[in-house]
């Protein structure tokens, strides 16, 4: 009897530890999502199974699942300082094996209207200025490049995964673009102007290629997805009228994509 007793439990432990190492083998990685605003994470968050929020120091983080995926979900506040420091926070205390930056964005282009999905190949911050030593608009001290702007990138892998399973199963028309970040709300078209001649840019935030410094500072994929809230001159009341909307876009092809994982 005791022996019998001893075999059950026996391949009761075996089965636990199988599902247990089963568990942890599915979800052994961990992405990061990061947006700036409420508006831009409240859909995620929403959509996290067996969620869970912590909150260490100042940063308070959302801890789910999205298909097979662990998730690690946080606001950063707005500007660069805000969107970098909260991008070493989660590369530090969570090992994301990539980052997503969602969100929205204004357009610095007639082609690309409110609404519009783009995805960020290249990112660059504008408003970084050492022109008084001789250096380009935008260059920052890397020793890379001194006579042309510093640019970061999304990881293609990424781009080109998001961009397949939107464009194929959402029907979503993504277009691939520089972004120019910096410090400032974008909404004069003279400013609009300055910044596509100076970095060929055709869209404007003021978080991502803070997020994508820090990324690349850390040898960590990132891939920035954004819906574009304001494309007018003098935008700030379309840009109001769109926030919400157009951030859960971003967001909801955010989830797409993970959940198919």
């Amino acid at each position: 009897m005791k022996k019998k007793l001893f075999y059950i439990l026996f391949v009761f432990i075996l089965i636990f530890t199988a599902c247990v190492f089963y568990c942890c083998i599915k979800h052994k990685d961990t992405i990061a999502i990061i947006g700036a605003m409420d508006e831009e994470i409240s859909e995620i968050r929403t959509n996290l199974k067996n969620s869970k929020t912590i909150q260490k120091n100042d940063f308070i983080v959302t801890k789910g699942t999205l298909g097979n995926n662990n998730i690690v979900l946080i606001k950063s506040g707005v500007g660069k300082v805000a969107a970098s420091t909260t991008a070493q926070f989660i590369i530090d205390n969570y090992k994301p094996i990539y980052i997503i930056n969602t969100g929205i964005a204004g357009s610095l282009s007639p082609d690309i209207k409110a609404g519009d999905f783009i995805i960020a190949n290249k990112l660059v911050q504008h408003d970084f200025d050492v022109t008084a030593f001789g250096s380009p608009k935008g260059y920052i001290d890397n020793g890379i490049e001194p006579n042309k702007p510093t640019i970061f990138s999304s990881d293609k892998k990424l781009v080109e995964k998001f961009k397949k399973e939107l464009i194929l199963n959402q029907n979503i028309n993504i277009k691939l673009c520089t972004i120019a970040t910096g410090d400032i709300f974008v909404n004069q078209e003279m400013q609009k102007q300055i910044i596509r001649d100076e970095f060929n840019a055709e869209a404007t935030d003021m978080e991502s290629a803070a997020i994508a410094q820090t990324a690349q500072r850390n040898n960590v994929p990132l891939i920035v997805i954004k819906t574009i809230s304001d494309a007018e001159n003098n935008s700030v009341s379309e840009y109001k009228q769109n926030k919400k909307t157009t951030a859960i876009k971003a967001a909801s092809s955010v989830i797409y994509v993970l959940n198919k994982d």
